[in-house]
Protein backbone atom coordinates (compact mmCIF):
# COMPACT_ATOMS: atom_id res chain seq x y z
CA UNK A 1 0.00 0.00 0.00
CA UNK A 2 1.33 3.46 -0.92
CA UNK A 3 1.20 5.92 1.95
CA UNK A 4 0.15 9.46 1.16
CA UNK A 5 2.60 11.53 3.23
CA UNK A 6 0.75 14.76 2.42
CA UNK A 7 -2.47 13.49 3.99
CA UNK A 8 -3.61 15.76 6.81
CA UNK A 9 -3.90 13.94 10.13
CA UNK A 10 -7.01 14.46 12.21
CA UNK A 11 -7.26 15.11 15.94
CA UNK A 12 -9.73 14.95 18.80
CA UNK A 13 -9.08 17.66 21.41
CA UNK A 14 -9.37 16.94 25.13
CA UNK A 15 -9.62 19.61 27.84
CA UNK A 16 -9.22 18.25 31.39
CA UNK A 17 -10.47 20.90 33.81
CA UNK A 18 -11.16 21.77 37.42
CA UNK A 19 -12.76 25.14 36.68
CA UNK A 20 -15.40 24.94 33.94
CA UNK A 21 -15.32 28.70 33.32
CA UNK A 22 -12.10 28.63 31.29
CA UNK A 23 -12.81 25.57 29.11
CA UNK A 24 -14.16 27.53 26.12
CA UNK A 25 -11.09 29.76 25.88
CA UNK A 26 -8.75 26.83 26.41
CA UNK A 27 -10.48 24.89 23.64
CA UNK A 28 -10.21 27.84 21.26
CA UNK A 29 -6.49 28.27 21.98
CA UNK A 30 -5.75 24.54 21.67
CA UNK A 31 -7.58 24.42 18.34
CA UNK A 32 -5.43 27.32 17.11
CA UNK A 33 -2.27 25.54 18.28
CA UNK A 34 -3.28 22.27 16.62
CA UNK A 35 -4.14 24.10 13.39
CA UNK A 36 -0.74 25.80 13.44
CA UNK A 37 0.85 22.41 14.01
CA UNK A 38 -0.80 21.08 10.86
CA UNK A 39 -3.52 18.82 12.24
CA UNK A 40 -7.23 19.03 11.43
CA UNK A 41 -9.54 19.22 14.44
CA UNK A 42 -12.55 16.91 14.21
CA UNK A 43 -14.10 17.62 17.59
CA UNK A 44 -13.41 18.55 21.19
CA UNK A 45 -14.39 17.07 24.52
CA UNK A 46 -14.01 18.25 28.12
CA UNK A 47 -13.54 16.16 31.27
CA UNK A 48 -13.81 17.39 34.84
CA UNK A 49 -11.01 15.96 36.97
CA UNK A 50 -12.70 15.05 40.24
CA UNK A 51 -10.07 12.52 41.38
CA UNK A 52 -6.70 12.47 39.62
CA UNK A 53 -5.63 9.03 38.40
CA UNK A 54 -1.87 8.46 38.53
CA UNK A 55 -2.20 5.88 35.74
CA UNK A 56 -4.27 7.73 33.13
CA UNK A 57 -5.18 11.06 34.76
CA UNK A 58 -8.81 10.43 33.72
CA UNK A 59 -11.20 8.12 35.50
CA UNK A 60 -11.99 4.70 34.00
CA UNK A 61 -15.42 5.88 32.84
CA UNK A 62 -13.93 8.94 31.21
CA UNK A 63 -11.35 6.79 29.41
CA UNK A 64 -14.17 4.63 28.01
CA UNK A 65 -16.11 7.72 26.93
CA UNK A 66 -13.02 9.08 25.20
CA UNK A 67 -12.45 5.76 23.44
CA UNK A 68 -16.03 5.83 22.13
CA UNK A 69 -15.48 9.35 20.78
CA UNK A 70 -12.30 8.21 19.03
CA UNK A 71 -14.15 5.35 17.34
CA UNK A 72 -17.06 7.61 16.39
CA UNK A 73 -14.92 10.35 14.82
CA UNK A 74 -12.24 8.05 13.40
CA UNK A 75 -9.43 10.44 14.38
CA UNK A 76 -5.71 9.75 14.00
CA UNK A 77 -4.70 11.14 17.39
CA UNK A 78 -5.90 12.66 20.63
CA UNK A 79 -4.45 15.98 21.82
CA UNK A 80 -4.59 16.86 25.53
CA UNK A 81 -4.48 20.48 26.66
CA UNK A 82 -2.03 19.69 29.46
CA UNK A 83 1.40 18.17 29.95
CA UNK A 84 1.28 14.40 30.45
CA UNK A 85 3.94 12.30 32.15
CA UNK A 86 5.61 9.54 30.07
CA UNK A 87 3.78 6.90 32.13
CA UNK A 88 0.35 8.46 31.59
CA UNK A 89 1.07 8.88 27.86
CA UNK A 90 1.96 5.21 27.48
CA UNK A 91 -1.02 4.02 29.52
CA UNK A 92 -3.45 6.21 27.57
CA UNK A 93 -2.12 4.99 24.23
CA UNK A 94 -2.60 1.38 25.36
CA UNK A 95 -6.09 2.05 26.76
CA UNK A 96 -7.28 4.11 23.79
CA UNK A 97 -5.40 2.22 21.07
CA UNK A 98 -4.62 5.62 19.56
CA UNK A 99 -1.77 8.12 19.39
CA UNK A 100 -1.82 10.58 22.30
CA UNK A 101 -0.14 14.00 22.14
CA UNK A 102 0.06 16.53 24.94
CA UNK A 103 0.14 20.33 24.82
CA UNK A 104 3.89 20.40 25.32
CA UNK A 105 4.50 18.26 22.25
CA UNK A 106 2.24 20.47 20.12
CA UNK A 107 4.20 23.59 21.06
CA UNK A 108 7.50 21.81 20.47
CA UNK A 109 6.45 20.80 16.97
CA UNK A 110 5.33 24.33 16.12
CA UNK A 111 8.64 25.68 17.36
CA UNK A 112 10.53 23.09 15.30
CA UNK A 113 8.60 23.97 12.14
CA UNK A 114 9.19 27.72 12.57
CA UNK A 115 12.80 27.84 13.76
CA UNK A 116 14.91 29.60 11.14
CA UNK A 117 18.20 30.75 12.65
CA UNK A 118 20.91 28.51 14.08
CA UNK A 119 20.12 29.71 17.60
CA UNK A 120 16.41 28.90 17.39
CA UNK A 121 17.12 25.51 15.80
CA UNK A 122 19.55 24.63 18.58
CA UNK A 123 17.08 25.68 21.26
CA UNK A 124 14.26 23.66 19.69
CA UNK A 125 16.51 20.63 19.26
CA UNK A 126 17.49 20.76 22.94
CA UNK A 127 13.89 21.12 24.12
CA UNK A 128 12.74 18.24 21.92
CA UNK A 129 15.62 16.01 23.01
CA UNK A 130 14.90 16.64 26.70
CA UNK A 131 11.21 15.96 26.08
CA UNK A 132 11.93 12.76 24.14
CA UNK A 133 14.45 11.18 26.51
CA UNK A 134 11.92 9.71 28.98
CA UNK A 135 9.47 8.94 26.15
CA UNK A 136 11.56 6.84 23.78
CA UNK A 137 9.32 3.80 24.12
CA UNK A 138 6.17 4.86 22.26
CA UNK A 139 3.63 2.77 20.34
CA UNK A 140 2.61 5.25 17.65
CA UNK A 141 5.44 6.16 15.29
CA UNK A 142 3.32 6.82 12.18
CA UNK A 143 2.84 10.37 13.49
CA UNK A 144 6.59 10.83 14.01
CA UNK A 145 6.44 14.18 12.26
CA UNK A 146 4.47 15.36 15.28
CA UNK A 147 6.87 14.11 17.91
CA UNK A 148 10.48 14.57 18.99
CA UNK A 149 11.62 10.96 18.95
CA UNK A 150 14.98 9.87 17.61
CA UNK A 151 15.77 7.55 14.74
CA UNK A 152 16.02 3.96 15.91
CA UNK A 153 13.66 4.15 18.90
CA UNK A 154 11.07 1.78 17.44
CA UNK A 155 10.93 -0.99 20.03
CA UNK A 156 13.91 -3.00 18.87
CA UNK A 157 14.54 -4.30 22.39
CA UNK A 158 16.07 -3.12 25.64
CA UNK A 159 19.59 -3.06 24.22
CA UNK A 160 18.58 -0.77 21.38
CA UNK A 161 16.57 1.37 23.80
CA UNK A 162 19.63 1.88 25.99
CA UNK A 163 21.71 2.79 22.94
CA UNK A 164 19.09 5.32 21.92
CA UNK A 165 19.05 6.82 25.41
CA UNK A 166 22.81 7.10 25.48
CA UNK A 167 22.93 8.71 22.03
CA UNK A 168 20.19 11.19 23.00
CA UNK A 169 21.90 12.05 26.29
CA UNK A 170 25.14 12.74 24.44
CA UNK A 171 23.28 14.92 21.95
CA UNK A 172 21.73 16.93 24.80
CA UNK A 173 25.23 17.58 26.18
CA UNK A 174 26.48 18.75 22.77
CA UNK A 175 23.45 20.98 22.20
CA UNK A 176 23.85 22.66 25.59
CA UNK A 177 27.49 23.39 24.79
CA UNK A 178 26.62 24.88 21.39
CA UNK A 179 23.84 27.01 22.91
CA UNK A 180 26.29 28.37 25.48
CA UNK A 181 28.53 29.50 22.62
CA UNK A 182 25.58 31.26 20.97
CA UNK A 183 24.73 32.92 24.29
CA UNK A 184 28.27 34.30 24.51
CA UNK A 185 27.92 35.84 21.05
CA UNK A 186 24.58 37.42 21.98
CA UNK A 187 26.04 38.76 25.21
CA UNK A 188 28.86 40.43 23.25
CA UNK A 189 26.33 41.94 20.83
CA UNK A 190 24.21 43.21 23.72
CA UNK A 191 27.27 44.71 25.44
CA UNK A 192 28.24 46.43 22.18
CA UNK A 193 24.81 48.08 21.95
CA UNK A 194 25.08 49.10 25.61
CA UNK A 195 28.46 50.76 25.06
CA UNK A 196 26.91 52.74 22.25
CA UNK A 197 24.41 54.21 24.74
CA UNK A 198 21.52 53.39 22.44
CA UNK A 199 18.24 53.17 24.32
CA UNK A 200 16.55 49.80 23.78
CA UNK A 201 12.92 48.70 23.58
CA UNK A 202 11.62 45.12 23.42
CA UNK A 203 8.21 44.16 22.06
CA UNK A 204 6.67 41.48 24.26
CA UNK A 205 3.25 39.92 24.60
CA UNK A 206 1.03 37.03 23.70
CA UNK A 207 1.68 35.20 20.48
CA UNK A 208 -0.11 36.69 17.46
CA UNK A 209 -0.66 40.06 19.18
CA UNK A 210 0.88 41.96 16.25
CA UNK A 211 4.41 42.57 17.57
CA UNK A 212 6.18 41.81 14.28
CA UNK A 213 3.76 43.99 12.32
CA UNK A 214 4.36 46.83 14.79
CA UNK A 215 8.13 46.45 14.44
CA UNK A 216 7.79 46.58 10.65
CA UNK A 217 5.72 49.76 10.88
CA UNK A 218 8.02 51.50 13.38
CA UNK A 219 11.29 50.66 11.66
CA UNK A 220 10.21 50.27 8.01
CA UNK A 221 11.34 46.64 8.09
CA UNK A 222 9.97 43.59 6.33
CA UNK A 223 10.39 40.78 8.83
CA UNK A 224 7.92 37.88 8.71
CA UNK A 225 4.54 38.83 10.15
CA UNK A 226 1.82 36.17 9.86
CA UNK A 227 -1.63 35.82 11.40
CA UNK A 228 -0.54 32.57 13.05
CA UNK A 229 0.74 31.51 16.45
CA UNK A 230 4.52 31.72 17.00
CA UNK A 231 5.29 33.38 13.68
CA UNK A 232 8.42 34.79 15.37
CA UNK A 233 10.87 32.61 17.30
CA UNK A 234 14.09 34.55 16.75
CA UNK A 235 14.68 37.97 18.30
CA UNK A 236 15.02 40.61 15.60
CA UNK A 237 16.53 43.99 16.47
CA UNK A 238 16.13 47.08 14.30
CA UNK A 239 17.11 50.71 14.83
CA UNK A 240 14.79 53.66 14.40
CA UNK A 241 15.00 57.43 14.85
CA UNK A 242 12.49 59.27 17.00
CA UNK A 243 12.03 63.03 16.99
CA UNK A 244 15.13 65.20 17.43
CA UNK A 245 17.12 62.38 15.80
CA UNK A 246 17.09 60.27 18.96
CA UNK A 247 18.13 56.78 17.86
CA UNK A 248 16.79 53.69 19.64
CA UNK A 249 16.68 49.95 19.04
CA UNK A 250 13.47 47.91 18.94
CA UNK A 251 13.55 44.11 19.37
CA UNK A 252 10.81 41.68 18.42
CA UNK A 253 10.64 38.62 20.70
CA UNK A 254 8.99 35.21 20.72
CA UNK A 255 5.34 35.37 21.68
CA UNK A 256 4.08 34.07 25.01
CA UNK A 257 1.36 31.49 25.52
CA UNK A 258 -0.47 30.20 28.57
CA UNK A 259 0.99 27.15 30.33
CA UNK A 260 4.27 27.43 28.43
CA UNK A 261 6.38 24.53 29.79
CA UNK A 262 9.13 25.71 32.12
CA UNK A 263 11.88 23.83 30.28
CA UNK A 264 10.82 25.60 27.08
CA UNK A 265 11.29 28.94 28.85
CA UNK A 266 14.70 27.66 29.93
CA UNK A 267 15.60 26.47 26.42
CA UNK A 268 14.69 29.85 24.94
CA UNK A 269 16.35 31.82 27.73
CA UNK A 270 18.88 33.51 25.46
CA UNK A 271 16.07 34.61 23.15
CA UNK A 272 13.83 35.81 25.95
CA UNK A 273 16.72 37.61 27.67
CA UNK A 274 16.30 40.34 25.08
CA UNK A 275 13.16 41.30 27.00
CA UNK A 276 14.94 41.09 30.34
CA UNK A 277 17.77 43.43 29.37
CA UNK A 278 15.79 46.01 27.39
CA UNK A 279 15.55 49.50 28.89
CA UNK A 280 11.78 49.56 28.33
CA UNK A 281 9.31 46.82 27.43
CA UNK A 282 6.46 47.52 25.04
CA UNK A 283 3.71 45.09 26.04
CA UNK A 284 1.41 44.54 23.05
CA UNK A 285 -2.15 43.34 23.71
CA UNK A 286 -4.44 41.99 20.99
CA UNK A 287 -7.82 43.61 21.57
CA UNK A 288 -9.33 41.45 18.81
CA UNK A 289 -8.78 38.49 21.13
CA UNK A 290 -11.77 37.98 23.47
CA UNK A 291 -9.31 36.61 26.06
CA UNK A 292 -7.20 39.78 26.09
CA UNK A 293 -7.36 40.01 29.89
CA UNK A 294 -6.02 36.49 30.34
CA UNK A 295 -3.33 37.16 27.71
CA UNK A 296 -2.18 40.19 29.69
CA UNK A 297 -2.02 38.10 32.88
CA UNK A 298 -0.02 35.40 31.06
CA UNK A 299 2.41 38.02 29.77
CA UNK A 300 2.99 39.35 33.29
CA UNK A 301 3.54 35.80 34.59
CA UNK A 302 6.15 35.01 31.93
CA UNK A 303 7.91 38.33 32.58
CA UNK A 304 8.02 37.48 36.27
CA UNK A 305 9.56 34.07 35.47
CA UNK A 306 12.20 35.87 33.39
CA UNK A 307 13.03 38.24 36.24
CA UNK A 308 11.59 41.20 34.34
CA UNK A 309 8.52 41.82 36.50
CA UNK A 310 9.72 45.27 37.55
CA UNK A 311 11.02 46.39 34.16
CA UNK A 312 9.96 49.78 32.82
CA UNK A 313 7.11 49.35 30.36
CA UNK A 314 4.66 50.87 27.91
CA UNK A 315 1.38 48.98 27.50
CA UNK A 316 -0.15 49.10 24.02
CA UNK A 317 -3.67 48.03 23.09
CA UNK A 318 -3.34 46.90 19.46
CA UNK A 319 -6.05 46.06 16.88
CA UNK A 320 -8.41 48.72 18.19
CA UNK A 321 -10.09 48.58 14.78
CA UNK A 322 -11.31 45.04 15.57
CA UNK A 323 -12.17 45.02 19.30
CA UNK A 324 -13.97 41.77 20.10
CA UNK A 325 -15.13 42.48 23.65
CA UNK A 326 -16.11 45.93 24.87
CA UNK A 327 -16.36 44.51 28.40
CA UNK A 328 -12.76 43.24 28.30
CA UNK A 329 -11.64 46.57 26.84
CA UNK A 330 -13.37 48.51 29.63
CA UNK A 331 -11.82 46.31 32.30
CA UNK A 332 -8.34 46.65 30.84
CA UNK A 333 -8.73 50.41 30.57
CA UNK A 334 -9.38 50.45 34.31
CA UNK A 335 -6.63 47.93 35.14
CA UNK A 336 -4.04 49.66 32.94
CA UNK A 337 -4.94 53.37 32.91
CA UNK A 338 -1.57 54.41 31.44
CA UNK A 339 -1.85 52.67 28.09
CA UNK A 340 -1.78 53.64 24.42
CA UNK A 341 -4.44 52.50 21.95
CA UNK A 342 -3.27 51.81 18.40
CA UNK A 343 -4.13 49.95 15.23
CA UNK A 344 -1.16 48.79 13.19
CA UNK A 345 -3.45 47.96 10.28
CA UNK A 346 -4.99 51.45 10.18
CA UNK A 347 -1.80 53.16 11.40
CA UNK A 348 -3.63 55.00 14.17
CA UNK A 349 -2.12 55.91 17.52
CA UNK A 350 1.44 55.35 16.28
CA UNK A 351 2.41 58.99 16.83
CA UNK A 352 1.34 58.78 20.48
CA UNK A 353 3.41 55.61 20.87
CA UNK A 354 6.56 57.10 19.35
CA UNK A 355 6.15 60.20 21.54
CA UNK A 356 6.00 57.94 24.60
CA UNK A 357 9.10 56.09 23.38
CA UNK A 358 10.92 59.41 22.94
CA UNK A 359 10.01 60.44 26.48
CA UNK A 360 11.45 57.17 27.81
CA UNK A 361 14.60 57.47 25.71
CA UNK A 362 15.51 61.02 26.83
CA UNK A 363 14.32 60.96 30.46
CA UNK A 364 17.26 61.20 32.81
CA UNK A 365 19.69 62.00 30.02
CA UNK A 366 21.37 65.34 29.55
CA UNK A 367 22.60 67.21 26.50
CA UNK A 368 26.21 68.09 25.87
CA UNK A 369 27.85 70.09 23.10
CA UNK A 370 31.27 69.25 21.67
CA UNK A 371 33.25 71.73 19.56
CA UNK A 372 35.43 70.06 16.92
CA UNK A 373 37.72 71.04 14.10
CA UNK A 374 35.69 70.31 10.94
CA UNK A 375 38.62 68.33 9.54
CA UNK A 376 38.74 65.99 12.56
CA UNK A 377 36.68 63.19 11.06
CA UNK A 378 37.96 60.63 13.56
CA UNK A 379 36.60 62.59 16.54
CA UNK A 380 33.26 63.12 14.80
CA UNK A 381 32.99 59.40 14.05
CA UNK A 382 33.71 58.60 17.68
CA UNK A 383 30.88 60.89 18.80
CA UNK A 384 28.46 59.19 16.44
CA UNK A 385 29.60 55.80 17.70
CA UNK A 386 29.37 56.62 21.41
CA UNK A 387 26.40 59.00 21.65
CA UNK A 388 23.05 59.88 20.15
CA UNK A 389 23.86 62.91 17.99
CA UNK A 390 21.03 65.44 18.06
CA UNK A 391 22.44 68.05 15.72
CA UNK A 392 25.59 69.41 14.06
CA UNK A 393 26.12 73.10 13.32
CA UNK A 394 29.02 75.16 11.93
CA UNK A 395 29.81 78.21 14.06
CA UNK A 396 32.83 80.51 13.66
CA UNK A 397 34.72 77.98 11.60
CA UNK A 398 34.20 75.15 14.10
CA UNK A 399 31.72 72.27 14.21
CA UNK A 400 29.39 72.15 17.21
CA UNK A 401 27.95 68.70 17.85
CA UNK A 402 25.02 68.39 20.28
CA UNK A 403 24.61 64.91 21.80
CA UNK A 404 22.63 63.05 24.45
CA UNK A 405 24.77 61.69 27.28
Amino acid sequence: MIENRDEVKTALLVIPYEDVNDTALRMEELEALVDTMGLKTLSGITFRIREYSSATMLGSGQVEELKENILFHGCDCVVFDTSLSPRILRNLEVALDCCVIDREEVILQIFADRAKTREAKLQVALARAEYSLPRLRRRWEDLSQQRGGVKGSRGAGERQLELDRRALSERITVLKREIEEVKKIRTVQRASRSRGKTYSFALVGYTNAGKSSLLNLLTSSDILAEDRLFATLDPTTRTMKLKNRVEVTVTDTVGFVSNLPHHLISAFSSTLEEAKYADTLIIVLDMANPAAEQCYETTLEVLENLGAANSDRIVVFNKMDAVSSEIALSRLRVAVPDHIEISVRNRTGIGELTDAMWEKAVTGRSEKTFTLDPSDGKALSELYRSYTVLSTEYRDGMLEVRVLT
